[in-house]
């Protein structure tokens, strides 16, 4: 995407017209609702392609009214900067497991390969440099999401072919 493409996105983003989605993220007190366009939404993510489909999608006064109390307000807002313009920029303002689990979650597989990138980096820095128990500590706050997701696919595998 060029850079004025990605403008054109950004302002849609900033100042949304023809939005048809209201997203309600986060967990009293830290609400927040974002507005979106379901074409945009399910173009980039096979998640929102189903959660916002006719069958599964909740309608209110002719608009998608969407819940995702599990994802903060500020990890929502910068996945949805990246749907809405292809880019991705955290400045370390925002835990980058909580955005990992969030891009797992709603498929957005590129950040979430971006950030494995980042932290496998990291740790090969940490282990260079002797720092052996920073780069403990760092495999540890990461797998401490594994057990979930490896539980989670374990249990859509049975599921699925029961």
């Amino acid at each position: 995407m060029n850079n004025e493409s990605i403008q054109k996105f950004s302002n849609l983003l900033e100042n949304p017209k023809d939005f048809d989605v209201k997203i309600k993220v986060g967990e009293k007190p830290n609400i927040k609702e974002f507005k979106a366009n379901s074409i945009t939404l399910s173009e980039k993510s096979d998640y929102f392609k189903i959660a916002l489909s006719s069958r599964w999608a909740r309608r209110e006064d002719g608009f998608i009214i969407f819940d995702k109390p599990n994802i903060s307000p500020a990890v929502f807002e910068i996945l949805l900067k990246y749907i809405y313009t292809g880019t991705f920029s955290n400045n370390n303002e925002v835990n980058l497991l909580d955005i990992f689990v969030a891009a797992d979650e709603i498929g957005l597989f590129e950040i979430s390969q971006q950030i494995t990138k980042h932290w496998r980096n990291e740790a090969i820095g940490y282990l260079k440099r002797g720092e052996f128990l920073k780069a403990l500590e760092l495999s540890e706050e990461i797998l401490k999401y594994c057990p979930h997701n490896v539980e989670d696919q374990e249990s859509a595998v049975l599921t699925s072919t029961l």
